[in-house]
């Protein structure tokens, strides 16, 4: 299985703020249970880890109470 790209997650959440539940059921409904994801920097990663990244890098943040919408400023462009 070929891991799929973490800017697909944060496309995901680009025009579309999501809660961690939302989220987590929005990948698990694109990509599988099983999907493992990589960055630039990272391969490897369950859902868990990724998002654990993407929250400790800012590439994801908390609006509206429980949603995380993209932060656009800290998504590398290629």
């Amino acid at each position: 299985m070929s891991e799929i790209h973490a800017h697909n997650v944060l496309n995901m959440l680009a025009d579309n703020p999501m809660n961690e539940q939302e989220i987590r059921a929005a990948v698990t409904r694109e990509f599988g249970e099983d999907a493992k994801f990589h960055t630039c920097s990272k391969q490897g990663m369950d859902i868990e880890t990724l998002l654990s990244f993407l929250i400790q890098r800012q590439k994801v943040v908390q609006v509206e109470g429980d949603k995380w919408v993209l932060n656009a400023a800290r998504m590398c462009s290629h």
